[in-house]
């Protein structure tokens, strides 16, 4: 849950040359949900949720979709650990080449905010950054093409090719986390079926995922997750150890999808 989205129909798919990516994965008016459990001394306890949507947005004179992944902890463990995380990232809606991001976090008395300006011509980044109600820090961060905010990177990564790939397979991407950019890999592990209450069995593909070492994470590990075998490439189901225990966050409700599931398997 932790730092841890056009009702109208493009009749031509202008091509990504550089970054070799067209949407076809998700529509404006997707909306999925996540129930998020975290495991400490081998007890899995439900303890929030996190919601992604996607909607058609006018931005900077631009029409772009709005990739907005809003994450709260239940009432109930708000006192243990109160979480209310806002991330959101404006796109280009067949390229998916981000223009502006904002981060906004409160996790347990911990508050950041983030603003990305991208400048994509210029290959910069321009980062607002304030920790702990601090001072506003300004910076410039030089980018290569075809780099991504966490937010971007998730509906990016949907799009992908992912024909006929092999066990093994490593999909690179360049993600922008603070100021800074990461190589971060998609690891290809193979098909497995998963059984999400509510969708029954599905056929999934599976990937690991590096992690970013830092206040959530420690250094070399991975995150696992399943995403629906068919057109949609829809995550189902994410596991992950932290600094303490480990989280999983499982899918819940699905609505507005570009595609039918069609991967449940008998």
């Amino acid at each position: 849950m932790a730092s841890f989205v056009l009702l109208f129909h493009f009749d031509v798919f202008a091509q990504d040359d550089e970054c070799g990516i067209v949407n076809s994965s998700f529509v404006n008016g997707e909306k999925v949900v996540y129930k998020v459990s975290y495991n400490w001394f081998f007890v899995w306890t439900d303890v929030g949720e996190v919601e992604f949507s996607v909607s058609f947005d006018s931005k900077f004179n631009k029409s772009l979709l709005h990739l907005k992944a809003t994450g709260k902890s239940y009432p109930f463990y708000d006192w243990f650990f109160k979480v209310r995380d806002l991330y959101e990232s404006w796109v280009e809606p067949v390229t998916l080449r981000p223009v502006y991001y904002n981060r906004s976090i409160y996790e347990g008395g911990f508050t950041k905010e983030n603003e990305y300006w991208y400048n994509i011509d210029s290959s910069n980044v321009k980062i607002r950054i304030r920790r702990k109600n601090g001072p506003n820090k300004f910076v410039t961060v030089p980018i290569s093409p075809c780099t991504y905010d966490v937010v971007s990177s998730l509906y990016v990564a949907r799009n992908f090719d992912y024909k006929g790939i092999e066990p093994g397979k490593v999909f690179p991407m360049k993600v922008l986390m603070d100021e800074e950019v990461f190589n971060v890999g998609f690891h290809y592990l193979g098909r497995e079926e998963k059984r999400v209450s509510g969708f029954g069995k599905l056929r999934c593909l599976k990937f690991q995922v590096d992690l970013v070492a830092g206040d959530i994470f420690s250094s070399g590990q991975k995150l696992m997750v399943w995403v629906t075998d068919d057109d949609n490439k829809l995550p189902v189901l994410i596991e992950s150890p932290i600094l303490v225990g480990s989280v999983k966050a499982r899918l819940v409700r699905a609505e507005g999808l570009r595609h039918a599931i069609e991967c449940q398997s008998n």
